[in-house]
């Protein structure tokens, strides 16, 4: 029979795996980026590969690194050597990384029951249907659909290698042996601490099957227990104190769950997981708040399970003396699930509940199964004992297999799984808020080539954001989705309701780079350029800003308030962040405009793509702004008419914003006063302008030529309002407008500011008639004063 076994196990791991090879044209899910795309060292291949080892793993992350909380630098490692030899990360690979694990796992699980199972003289299809009914189980989909879980499948591949090894060679052991003992199992605890537990099961081997006295099955877990005891000194050395972002109850109810009604929860928690051991439906990526929430001990449920653990706990006992095989199933069980029970609140885990915890556990589970069904079949069929646990076996097996097949196709990308799992899962924070960030990837994707079908995506997205939140209730820890439910009203025009989740996101996060971003930005749209600034300014200091947008915008915000040396200042900027064909040409705009001809003749230069109406537009530009620098207003005038031909086609108005003004100038120092104005007017209306010299010169205009003095009062107020450089000449020239509209306190009031600024005699003059019109004896022998001193 011997010769027999590995057809029975190479079969069985061949068919195991032959159910997840669709797998391998799947794409990267929800936290495989982690591993993969937004990991800083693996991402670069083996050039940094040190630093895996000497940081924890949550170290490498892009967004939400921390030094805390695991450390698995040998499933980094070999996301990094995958990424090395690839040239880039191609989820085809890992996919396949995890089949060729998963199916080395299968043989060696297969060739440890079968020597287990001849130890105790059990028959050969007892280790067979354990096997296949392991390999066959639902629960193992995440595990193996998930690039991420190479961690799992690694650290079970090498820590049940080494216990291979050291049963294989029992009794005869010999440092030869140890040697890639201690080494796998090393590299286990290095990939994940999940192995940490198959100590015991080393324990329970000597004890159930090598027949060996308690102390000297103790003293077989000795070598492993000091390997581990080394990785975990280790991991101290390396790991932060501390807690991090992951211990909150948004991730395990359990955080916030104390005495009594922590341990209620538990056994509560226990029960769920026991309940999908034997009937897999529904399943779930994720269990978070409020999918479980926290119990106490009115609920029948917690007491059911606390009984049927009990119960299990007395059989493990009472069959430790007969070293009874029912005995070491229960003990394997609860040994390989107890790093994920969350025993005491320091060993807490980040999560409430999850499929993938019950990879190793479920081959306890497998054993169990077969062995009580076998043992019934020698009560009820004695000469034929293996048909009981066959029929009983055989629908579940079939039953499994479709489960399986069927949730693997849900594992495809991050929109098949969330979607499916928000139904799985309704009442999960997790899953409504992954499946609205999903939808809005792709209607953002969408938006150019159908945007009907992109705005159903993002109303659909925005409903699921509010689920979450209405789970989450109004505190609302994970702020950080905040910005994410804003993109999405952004992107459906209710800029009102974005304003509002964006400023929440801002208060519960200062430090967030994209609400910042945001709000700038609608500042900007709705011609608040000052808070625009000073929001850009304050997103300058956040925390991982992208600074070559941040400083574009900046840039164009400065433009727009005509504050070209600032404005030319951000460009630069930006310019060191990403060098972007449009900003140089803004900047060779912004340079020509204030003279610097040269600087602007770089960032000009016209190539052969250039079509001719651009060339002539550029030429134009740097000619006619550098008359105009030269206040030769005739030569620029030339230049400009050229420019007025071509400006709609070149789309002049992002390109030379302030061409209007400089034209309109122009245009009145060589007298042609209507056309002017008209120009002046298309900068007020067409660009919004805030350049305070636009309407001076109108107000100029109306005062002088039209007789317009309210229209005039009109534009020298906005020029007062926009900080003109010459506010002496902006205060003087509207108290003369108020004075010819016989507003004398208010032109008063005006001139008088005009003094804070400078002073003529026209204006002291000014003040001395009004106040003695007004009969204000005090300020016009004051004023007089000041007349007879000049």
């Amino acid at each position: 029979m011997k010769n027999k076994i590995w057809i029975w196990v190479l079969t069985i791991a061949l068919f195991g795996t032959l159910l997840f090879v669709p797998s391998i044209n799947f794409e990267y899910t929800l936290d495989d980026e982690l591993y993969a795309e937004k990991n800083r060292v693996t991402t670069k291949g083996l050039e940094n590969w040190t630093e895996l080892f000497q940081y924890g793993s949550m170290n490498f992350l892009e967004i939400g690194a921390t030094n805390t909380g695991t450390y698995r630098p040998f499933t980094l490692l070999t996301f990094a050597v995958e990424n090395e030899l690839e040239g880039k990360f191609n989820p085809k690979v890992s996919h396949t990384i995890n089949l060729i694990l998963y199916f080395g796992l299968l043989l060696v699980l297969g060739f440890l029951l079968a020597g287990l199972a001849a130890r105790r003289n059990l028959p050969w299809w007892f280790p067979a249907l354990v096997l296949l009914l392991f390999v066959v189980h639902p629960l193992h989909v995440e595990v193996v659909a998930s690039a991420k879980s190479r961690d799992t499948l690694l650290t079970s591949l090498l820590a049940f290698s080494s216990i291979l090894i050291w049963w294989k060679f029992q009794p005869n052991l010999k440092l030869v042996h140890w040697i890639p003992i201690v080494f796998l199992y090393f590299l286990s605890l290095v990939s994940k601490e999940e192995s940490i537990p198959l100590i015991a099961v080393v324990g329970l081997i000597s004890y159930f099957f090598l027949g060996k006295k308690p102390l000297d099955s103790v003293k077989s877990v000795l070598p492993f227990l000091g390997t581990a005891a080394i990785y975990l000194a280790i991991r101290s050395l390396v790991l932060d104190s501390g807690s991090s972002a992951y211990e909150s109850y948004v991730n395990s109810v359990l955080y916030i769950a104390n005495g009594s009604d922590r341990i209620a929860t538990n056994f509560f928690i226990y029960l769920q997981y026991i309940k999908l051991l034997f009937f897999p439906h529904p399943l779930s990526w994720d269990y978070s708040f409020s999918q479980l929430i926290v119990q106490n001990f009115s609920n029948l449920w917690v007491w059911v399970s606390i009984f049927f653990f009990a119960a299990l706990i007395w059989l493990a006992i009472r069959g430790l003396k007969d070293r009874s095989l029912l005995s070491f199933g229960l003990i394997f069980y609860f040994a390989t699930f107890s790093i994920f029970a969350n025993l005491v609140p320091s060993l807490t885990i980040g999560s409430n509940m999850g499929e993938r915890f019950l990879f190793i556990p479920s081959l306890a589970f497998a054993f169990l199964m077969v062995f009580v069904l076998w043992k019934l079949g020698e009560k009820l069929w004695p000469k034929k004992n293996f048909l009981f646990p066959i029929l009983i076996l055989a629908p579940v097996l079939v039953g499994f297999t479709w489960k399986t097949i069927d949730r693997t196709q849900v594992w495809k990308n991050s929109l098949t799984l969330t979607k499916t799992d928000v139904i799985n899962a309704p009442r999960s924070w997790r899953t409504h808020t992954f499946y609205a960030i999903n939808l809005g990837a792709i209607a953002k994707d969408l938006k150019s080539e159908n945007p009907d079908s992109s705005q159903n995506l993002f109303l659909e997205a925005k409903l699921e954001y509010e689920k979450a939140f209405d789970i989450l209730g109004p505190n609302i820890p994970v702020s950080q989705y905040l910005n994410n439910y804003a993109e999405v009203l952004i992107y459906l025009g209710d800029t009102v309701q974005a304003v509002s989740i964006l400023e929440e996101s801002a208060r519960k996060n200062p430090k967030a780079f994209y609400s910042l971003f945001q709000l700038g930005r609608i500042a900007y749209e709705k011609g608040d350029y000052d808070k625009a600034e000073n929001t850009y300014l304050q997103a300058l200091n956040s925390e991982r800003p992208d600074f070559a947008p941040l400083y574009r915008n900046l840039g164009i915000t400065f433009q727009r308030k005509s504050e070209k040396e600032k404005a030319i200042a951000a460009f630069e900027k930006s310019l060191e962040y990403w060098d972007a064909p449009e900003v140089r040409r803004v900047l060779g705009f912004l340079y020509s405009e204030t003279g610097n001809i040269q600087k602007a003749s770089e960032f000009l230069s016209t190539s052969a793509e250039s079509n001719p109406d651009e060339i002539v537009f550029i030429n134009s530009v740097l000619k006619g702004n550098e008359a105009f620098s030269k206040n030769n207003f005739q030569a620029a005038l030339v230049e400009y008419q050229k420019i007025e031909q071509i400006f709609d086609q070149v789309d002049g108005i992002s390109k030379f914003p302030s061409f209007y003004a400089a034209y309109g100038k122009s245009l009145l120092a060589s007298g042609d006063t209507a056309k002017s104005k008209r120009y002046f007017l298309l900068a007020i209306n067409e660009i919004d302008s805030l350049d305070p010299v636009v309407y001076t010169n109108l107000g100029t205009i109306a005062f002088m030529k039209d007789k317009n003095f309210a229209e005039a009062e009109k534009y020298y107020k906005k020029a007062v309002e926009l900080s003109s450089t010459d506010q002496f000449d902006a205060y003087s020239n509207l108290g003369m407008a108020q004075l010819a509209l016989r507003k004398e306190e208010m032109a008063a009031s005006s001139f008088e500011k005009a003094l804070q600024f400078g002073s003529n005699r026209a204006i002291i003059a000014n003040l001395y008639l009004i106040n003695k019109s007004i009969g204000n004896q005090d300020k016009m022998n004051f004023y007089a004063n000041r007349l007879n001193q000049k």
